[in-house]
């Protein structure tokens, strides 16, 4: 029989993220109840202008897909913070780049949300039209729920 010194295990995260082998596809779990709690499909690509206000060829993020099956549980911000680690791991240094609309729920679109974690339109008066709907609790006009490109600022 063994006696030793037992180390403290270090708390175990509320979330774990799991990456099918060989795929850009990851899904969210919880440790508490193993419940999926959402799913991101993304990897790192050249970029170009249409997205990001760049001066020298470069590499970035590129969300294609972001699910949280709950809202208002940070699911999808803490896709993000992983996809930040993600970009700076796989060579994108943190830059994350997408095209935001809802393909489940068209008249929903995430563009708020993106926006609330730093995101950017690539043109900048869509910027301010997201600002504005967010200042004043607006929709945003119909224009934009088919696609807007847009980037994280700082990343």
């Amino acid at each position: 029989m063994f006696i030793g010194a037992v180390k403290a295990l270090k708390q175990i995260p509320p979330r774990l993220i799991y990456r099918f082998s060989s795929m850009d596809k990851f899904n969210m779990f919880s440790t508490k109840t193993g419940e999926l709690l959402g799913h991101m499909q993304a990897n790192v690509v050249p970029l170009t202008k249409d997205f990001y206000p760049i001066t020298k060829p470069t590499k970035s993020l590129y969300l294609n897909k972001l699910e949280a099956y709950k809202k208002g549980q940070k699911i999808g911000t803490d896709f993000i913070k992983f996809g930040k680690y993600l970009s700076k791991t796989e060579g994108g240094e943190g830059r994350i780049h997408l095209i935001a609309y809802n393909a489940e729920k068209i008249s929903e679109p995430p563009h708020k949300f993106y926006r609330k974690l730093g995101f950017a339109c690539h043109k900048p008066e869509d910027t301010k039209i997201i600002d504005e709907a967010i200042k004043n609790n607006q929709p945003l006009p119909i224009k934009m729920f088919y696609g807007t490109c847009m980037f994280l600022e700082k990343f």
